[in-house]
């Protein structure tokens, strides 16, 4: 499904920093750029974060309300768990075999947890790369990754 915009629940909106709305502003930019139209009616999505769940609300630009999908937190976990851990471990990295391996072992995370949100939002038909872009966004609302060096990109190092 094309999307218009992405819009942040304001209790969300309240609790982050000036450097994450930064931070979440670009995400959305890069999930905009990837979920192309493909002739179908735009829509946005309203991004809520509750304690147990993501709330993905998906809605005409007239408003209309298309449909409402849930991700609860467990769902994507051990992925955001897993891709931070690697992140870290770049940061530390002793040389550029580990650093390379890492941010493979990175993109593979992305890729789980992208194709995971992809069958979440079947109906919708987002793509692989859509779907990894909003693991990149939810990834920054539940975790503040403005403090996490290595956290931006796949980086070719050789």
């Amino acid at each position: 499904m094309p999307l218009s915009a992405v819009v942040i629940d304001e209790r969300t909106l309240q609790r982050g920093s000036e450097a994450q709305h930064v931070e979440w502003e670009a995400n959305i930019r890069e999930l905009l750029s990837k979920a192309k139209s493909s002739g179908e009616d735009a829509a946005t999505l309203h991004v809520s974060v509750t304690e147990q769940r993501f709330v993905l609300d998906f809605r005409m630009d007239d408003g209309r309300e298309l449909v409402s999908i849930a991700i609860p937190h467990e769902l994507l976990s051990e992925h955001i768990t897993e891709y931070i851990d690697i992140v870290r471990q770049i940061a530390d990295a002793d040389g550029i075999n580990q650093m390379e391996a890492l941010d493979m072992a990175k993109k593979v995370t992305h890729d789980r947890a992208g194709r995971v949100l992809k069958r979440e939002l079947r109906e919708l038909g987002f793509d692989l790369e859509a779907s990894r872009r909003l693991f990149t966004l939810l990834l920054s609302l539940r975790v503040d990754t403005t403090r996490l060096v290595g956290i931006h990109g796949h980086r070719r190092i050789r």
